[in-house]
């Protein structure tokens, strides 16, 4: 009996403090003065964040060295994929822990068991070990609910705009320093790709002491002084548990059949039935189980902004991780633009330089005229445009295809930008940190969901018409059917300016130019198909963020947890 009168006393206190954001954003609105500490604070988030996308993008980008001196290429994807899987099935439960207990607490140690990880990563032995690292710097992936939400609540509402669009530069840089730094100190020797991890340690030992040193936070009056069994239940353990079994199994199966195991394996097809399975339990326990859970119902007292923001991200995540992260690197090489991972990589800054400079303009125009649903639409449609355009990429397109990736990096720039920004939007001040790791968790799914489609359409086709696309055109310019094996395993893991056909009778210029130019039009045809299948896709999140209801009410103000001294606060606005 006491437990439930507990139980019922925190969700009554919880109701009663976590009013609609409508509401909230005109309490107490009055002008806070920004001094150094906020921007400082501020900074050490952008920081935190452009050292996560360091993370994941480092690494991935020299693979294949990691590969060369431990081995095991078949588990070697979880290099990427164990800290991914980190961030997204925990963002929501690390986030609703900040929103119940302490925001710094959660926000410094994290990168603190990351720095472990990156020392236990930087000599490892085996890929194993190497992964197992990789999980512990994982932990600090999962923050990503946290270091986007401080710059949110220490900054007035009127510059939520703001402060997600310098997280999303940040998150560009970080990406484009890993890339760049990661090829750099591989060069330097065999195990070169080690000082990547020697790196890691520095950028999160940095974010941990920024953060504890600067950030300052006033007590918290959104959740009294509560008991373990009480603030356990407002975390939602019931929901967490189930939202963690479902991401944790969807991701997995996704992951595996990205590659490893075919869609019909157990391995997939188990995994994933349970995880969608859990995933609806969930959502059914979210909505007549509680109405304070993880997903409160208070996100959805302003109107549809949530649901439809969060689909919009998971949408942005799927077209991200598999037709630009993972495909685009693909058809340059494939489709015979360049033959390198310099010059690819190259190619690639097209991408991140529209992503930067879009950023900075969606924020301004975002924040001046406090209007976030026209940059959204116009970068989708964007996106769309880019979607389309690669739906028709052929050989010889080299240049068009810079520009359909600096279409993308504008697409894409919008959404990462401005999408979380509207989630927070409908989350009162006591759950802010769990909406953004709702959001960001969403992507996650939304991006492993796109990858092992985009993969299963692309290998598919790839693996039925290639070999027979390149005989063909082989046999028809001269070469004997008796040399055809000879040649197709020549050409795997190839290019045109490696390969030069020694040995093979029969393989000469005009047979070698035609094969090329065959598979080049074999792998352009199976990419077609599988940036058409994002197409709808992104039609639907156009849609979804045009059905969307606009936030200047919301633009005041409010500064919901500031980092500046009391002196720093002015009168009310308008009041003498």
């Amino acid at each position: 009996m006491d437990t439930k009168s507990s139980v019922a006393q925190v969700g009554a206190t919880h109701d009663a403090i976590a009013v609609p954001i409508e509401q909230e954003a005109h309490e107490d609105d009055r002008h806070v003065h920004l001094s150094w500490r906020s921007w400082v604070v501020v900074f050490c988030c952008c920081f935190a964040v452009m050292s996560q996308v360091f993370v994941v993008v480092a690494a991935g980008s020299v693979l294949s060295f990691i590969i060369r001196e431990l081995g095991e290429p078949a588990i070697a994807s979880w290099i990427i994929q164990g800290p991914l899987l980190m961030q997204s099935v925990l963002s929501p439960l690390v986030g609703r822990l900040s929103d119940v207990l302490d925001r710094k607490l959660f926000a410094t140690i994290p990168p603190l068991i990351a720095c472990v990880g990156a020392i236990i990563c930087a000599k490892a032995t085996s890929m194993s070990m190497l992964i197992g690292g990789g999980i512990l710097i994982g932990t600090t992936l999962a923050t990503i609910s946290i270091v986007q939400s401080i710059p949110s609540e220490i900054l007035p509402l009127k510059y939520r705009a703001l402060a997600n669009g310098f997280a999303g530069v940040a998150g560009v840089l970080g990406g484009t320093v890993g890339s760049l730094a990661a090829g750099a100190v591989t060069n330097l020797s065999f195990s070169g790709w080690r000082y990547i991890f020697w790196i890691q340690v520095a950028l999160h030992g940095i974010t941990s002491l920024g953060l504890f040193a600067f950030y300052w936070p006033k007590k918290r009056t959104e959740y009294p002084r509560m008991s373990f069994k009480q603030w356990t239940w407002a975390c939602d353990p019931i929901g967490s548990l189930l939202l963690v079994a479902a991401a944790t199994l969807m991701l997995l199966a996704l992951n595996w059949a990205g590659g490893a195991y075919r869609w019909s394996s157990p391995h997939v097809c188990a995994n994933l039935a349970v995880g969608i399975l859990l995933l609806i339990s969930f959502c059914l326990y979210e909505w007549k189980g509680r109405s304070d859970g993880i997903v409160a119902h208070v996100f959805f007292s302003t109107g549809p902004n949530f649901w439809l923001s969060t689909f919009a991200f998971a949408i942005e995540g799927w077209i991200y991780y598999s037709a630009i992260n993972a495909v685009t690197p693909q058809v340059i090489l494939n489709v015979g633009f360049e033959d390198n991972s310099w010059d690819i990589a190259i190619r690639q800054l097209s991408f991140k330089i529209t992503s930067i400079i879009t950023s900075i303009a969606v924020t301004w125009w975002a924040t001046k005229y406090k209007d976030l649903k026209t940059p959204l639409i116009v970068t989708f449609g964007i996106m769309l445009i880019s979607a389309i355009c690669f739906g028709v990429i052929r050989p010889g397109w080299a240049t068009s295809q810079v520009i359909f990736t600096a279409l993308t990096g504008i697409g894409c720039a919008g959404p990462l930008t401005l999408l979380v920004a509207c989630v927070q939007f409908t989350a009162p001040h006591a759950f802010l940190s769990t909406a953004t790791g709702l959001a960001f968790s969403a992507r996650a799914i939304g991006g492993a969901f796109g990858t092992a489609v985009i993969y299963a359409i692309v290998n598919s086709r790839v693996a039925s018409h290639l070999s027979g696309d390149v005989s063909a055109a082989a046999i028809a310019a001269g070469l004997p059917a008796s040399s055809v094996a000879a040649l197709l395993k020549g050409m795997k893991g190839s290019s045109v300016s490696k390969f030069r056909g020694n040995g093979i009778p029969g393989a000469n210029e005009a047979v070698l130019t035609a094969a090329w130019d065959a598979s080049h039009w074999s792998y352009a045809r199976a990419y077609r198909l599988g940036f058409w299948s994002v197409v709808p896709f992104v039609a639907l999140a156009t849609v979804a963020v045009a059905c969307m209801r606009g936030v200047k009410n919301l633009m005041t103000e409010r500064v919901e947890a500031t980092v500046e001294r009391d002196e720093g606060v002015s009168e009310v606005l308008g009041k003498a």
